[in-house]
């Protein structure tokens, strides 16, 4: 008998402490509302900056609308697939993670062929207006975004935050394509690419902090 009343006080003692578990939202229903957001807020800045004057010419150019479906393509199935990082296993759908990466690929592919094919002549460094405004397209769609997946209880950090900034990153480069009219590689490498590098080492190096339990 004292074995029993033992047993019980035990499961009375563990049960105690008990509080209700939230349930965890699907993934897809956590990021779609995210992209209205960041979509409205980056169509504000760039109506605010104003679009490139030869945009009715450049969207007749095939490399300029590859590159531009290329990013959407990257911005959308990394932004879901950060959000399948937020639940534990991802509900094992690992395999997502390769379809963001795959493009991304892609995309540096793109870049390294128009470096072999054109050259880059790299500016001297000096603060630009499209690195402030690269900046202004990234801080609040990358922190909504942390906040948001800051909900869930990813095991995955780093993976995490590369799919973030990388989702953010392919958004921002959409946007200052359609804004900045400067086309050469050693401008947009500079001016485009590194400030999303930045934000990629900075929050990796506080993967674990921000996205901890």
């Amino acid at each position: 008998m004292s074995g029993e009343k033992d047993i019980d006080t035990l499961i009375d003692d563990l049960s105690a402490d008990l509080s209700p578990v939230k349930r965890i939202f699907k993934p897809f229903l956590w990021v779609s509302p995210w992209f209205v957001v960041a979509m409205a807020y980056l169509g504000g800045v760039i109506n605010f900056l104003g679009l490139r004057m030869d945009l009715s010419t450049k969207i007749h150019e095939m490399p300029f609308i590859f590159e531009m479906g290329l990013t959407g393509m990257i911005a959308v199935s990394a932004g879901y697939s950060a959000g399948w990082l937020a639940i534990p296993d991802m509900r094992e759908q690992r395999w997502m993670l390769a379809v963001p990466t795959t493009f991304f690929a892609v995309f540096m592919l793109f870049i390294l062929s128009a470096v072999i094919t054109s050259g880059v002549h790299i500016e001297s460094l000096s603060w630009h207006h499209c690195f402030s405004d690269a900046l202004l397209m990234a801080v609040v769609p990358i922190s909504t975004l942390m906040l948001l997946l800051k909900r869930g209880a990813t095991t995955h950090p780093y993976w995490m935050s590369f799919m973030s900034v990388l989702s953010v990153g392919a958004l921002g480069w959409a946007s200052l394509r359609l804004t900045c009219p400067a086309d050469h590689l050693g401008h947009t490498l500079l001016f485009h690419f590194l400030p999303f590098i930045l934000c990629a080492v900075v929050l990796g190096s506080l993967a674990r902090r921000i996205y901890r339990w």
